[in-house]
């Protein structure tokens, strides 16, 4: 399945890639492609830009974190989390305003996995990971046109999951503290995403 996944990923990848420009007569300050570098809650990403137009782009990005610990409250229950990422995913800009370039459409799909772990009182520890593909992700964008030199933006959204599995691996048994868990908004089915970005148009 994550093959068949990948693989559909790929096709999606060299069909963008291969999409011509609509215009020929692009102004000199026009950057047919770019590079940037990112952050989010979802840890550090790369991507290569190819800007069909002044108004539309694809990105091609990958990015994740080694890890990350938060303290969190839970149900009355405080807990350490512990988290690690790595993705992949193809993501479409769209500019719909002439006289605001700076701002974007941003749609998305994107493979990969989230994992976290929740150690708490007494030794209970607990897994709330996302592991089902594909994802989808959808937001507005601020920043970051089609021209040449350095670009900078940000990016608010939404990715869409299929929700995490939450399960207990040690301690007592605890069925109400992993509902309270699967409950929480920061491992339900829609996640919020805020990212800062910076790159190179060429």
């Amino acid at each position: 399945m994550k093959f068949r996944n990948i693989s559909i990923l790929a096709a999606m990848s060299l069909a963008l890639a291969a999409t011509p420009a609509l215009a020929d007569d692009h102004p000199e300050d026009f950057a047919q492609y770019g590079v940037s570098l990112g952050g989010s809650p979802f840890g550090g990403s790369a991507s290569f830009v190819y800007n069909v137009n002044k108004k539309t782009s694809y990105l091609f990005t990958f990015g994740g974190a080694a890890g990350g610990s938060l303290d969190l409250e839970i149900g009355g229950n405080d807990y350490t989390v512990k988290s690690s990422s790595a993705w992949t995913g193809v993501f479409l800009n769209h500019r719909p305003i002439d006289s605001a370039e700076w701002f974007r459409l941003v749609a998305g799909l994107g493979i990969g996995s989230i994992e976290n772990e929740l150690e708490g009182e007494s030794g209970k520890v607990f897994q709330a990971d996302y592991n089902e593909n594909p994802v989808g992700y959808s937001g507005l964008g601020f920043g970051f046109d089609t021209s040449k030199g350095f670009q900078w933006g940000v990016d608010i959204g939404l990715l869409f999951t299929s929700g995490s599995e939450v399960r207990q691996v040690a301690g007592d048994v605890d069925v109400a503290a992993t509902e309270d868990i699967a409950d929480f908004f920061l491992f339900g089915n829609v996640l919020p995403n805020f990212q800062l970005t910076l790159g190179w148009g060429f």
